[in-house]
């Protein structure tokens, strides 16, 4: 099972990168939801790797959700957000793809987000993980992101991009110290 949240935290962080620097190299424009022409292999080169990063994500959580291997408690708070994190980036994937806007999946993404602040929520609650303030923290990283995609969807203004995107940088940085430790803590180096 270590090879579940180890491979799926690392997942997570690329995915967050990824999405940091669709929104600030996409020459994406509000008013038509749509990338300029300009940004055609780009837009299908990010749209390729978010989605093999969502189809992995989905998959993972799936497996956790249905196999169960970890204590209850745990398959719930691992398995539902990274199938549903996992369809968010599929959808995100399929958009930027076909070239149909993103601001349809910004609403997605608000729901993404409040399940996030549940998860980190319950976590310090009752003190889920080995340090449940920082795990939150990563969830709550990811909620943050997702809220202001809404913004960066719907503007044209390169201030609310690139806010989005130090937003999905710090999920990113979020992830990567989850993913490291994760990986430690199962090879028993920590």
């Amino acid at each position: 099972m270590a090879n579940y949240l180890d491979s799926m935290a690392w997942d997570i962080a690329i995915s967050a990168t990824l999405l940091a620097i669709a929104a600030i190299k996409l020459p994406h424009q509000a008013s038509s939801d749509s990338v300029e022409e300009s940004g055609k292999n780009l837009r299908i080169g990010l749209a390729l790797a978010i989605g093999a990063s969502g189809f992995y994500l989905f998959i993972t959580g799936l497996g956790i959700n249905f196999l169960g291997p970890l204590p209850d408690k745990y398959n719930i708070l691992f398995g539902g957000i990274a199938s549903f994190g996992g369809l968010l980036l599929l959808a995100t994937s399929a958009a930027l793809f076909l070239n149909v806007g993103l601001k349809r999946v910004s609403y997605i993404a608000v729901f993404a987000g409040l399940y996030a602040i549940v998860d980190a929520y319950a976590m310090v609650v009752a003190r889920l993980t080995r340090s449940p303030e920082l795990s939150a923290l990563s969830y709550l990283s990811f909620a943050a992101a997702a809220f202001l995609s809404v913004p960066a969807t719907h503007s044209d203004n390169k201030k609310l991009r690139w806010l989005f995107a130090v937003f999905a940088a710090l999920f990113a940085i979020a992830w990567l110290y989850e993913a490291a430790n994760f990986t430690l803590g199962h090879l028993g180096a920590i």
